[in-house]
């Protein structure tokens, strides 16, 4: 009966995680280029259950194969969280700084208060110095046109070191700012800058930083090839109802451990109050 309580407090945590999880999600539902997070559970491993008393069988029977009946669970934990990388649905708003991604696998790269970070949030505003910046306040990089034929492939090295010459994007004021689909940045219809994108090595070289951004964890980061589109903005990749059936789902399961662990707690009520007491 203890390892039924066990098990079933196991369930409760992994499930509490799982709820978390799901409403960071649906927290995000209206962040620009969110990506869904996920998890992936293992199970704790499983005890071979025989008969209680095929042990003492006497006299020894060392060719004798006790029969199994069976496992029993023991409960579940977090094995690893992951990200869903796949591109959301783009929206149009018209806005002349508003811009996405072609490829699901690019990445604008940005000027954030810890050093160069990576981000697919294009929407982008002016503050009041004429710099341009995503909704997260960090600084959108670029390159003066003419500097991608000096600038190799490699942007980033293993190490972190940069191994291009790219800077923040000032559009300065009064000038009308425009992005085209090769990312270039009009001032008053004079092509100037060209924004700066870029490419993981491997997926899991970034890893998510606070809830829109992503660091570089290992490997290079090389120049991507990608179109951008003008005027759109990217959802996150998830859908709204399929994250509230998650959530229904968690609550649901949650509520059938929390029931489990009752049960369990009643019948040892009954073994120590009931069964176990002695009387003269």
């Amino acid at each position: 009966m203890i390892r039924g309580i066990y098990t079933s407090a196991a369930g409760m945590l992994v499930e509490t995680m799982r709820q978390d999880q799901i409403a960071n999600n649906l927290a995000n539902v209206d962040t620009t280029g969110y990506k869904q997070d996920g998890m992936v559970f293992k199970e704790l491993p499983a005890m071979r259950i025989r008969r209680i008393n095929d042990a003492k069988l006497y006299p020894p029977r060392p060719i004798y194969k006790y029969p199994r009946i069976g496992k029993i669970g023991t409960g579940a934990i977090a094995d690893e969280t992951y990200t869903r990388w796949e591109a959301g649905k783009m929206s149009y708003t018209g806005n002349e700084l508003d811009v996405s991604l072609d490829n699901e696998k690019a990445f604008f790269i940005v000027d954030g208060k810890n050093g160069i970070r990576f981000s697919r949030d294009g929407s982008w505003t002016l503050d009041d110095e004429g710099f341009l910046m995503d909704s997260n306040g960090d600084y959108i990089l670029g390159e003066v046109l003419g500097d991608e034929e000096r600038n190799s492939g490699v942007l980033i090295n293993d190490d972190g070191s940069v191994n291009a010459e790219f800077q923040r994007i000032q559009v300065g004021l009064g000038k009308k700012c425009t992005i085209d689909e090769e990312g270039r940045v009009l001032l008053d219809n004079v092509a100037e800058y060209r924004v700066v994108t870029g490419i993981a090595s491997e997926r899991r070289a970034f890893r998510k930083e606070g809830s829109n951004k992503f660091v570089r964890a290992f490997g290079n980061v090389t120049r991507a090839e990608t179109n951008f589109l003008p005027g759109y903005l990217e959802k996150p990749n998830f859908s709204v109802v399929e994250e509230m059936v998650r959530m229904i789902e968690v609550s649901r399961a949650y509520e059938a451990n929390s029931k489990v662990v009752q049960s369990h707690d009643n019948l040892l009520d009954k073994c120590i109050n009931s069964v176990g007491t002695t009387r003269r």
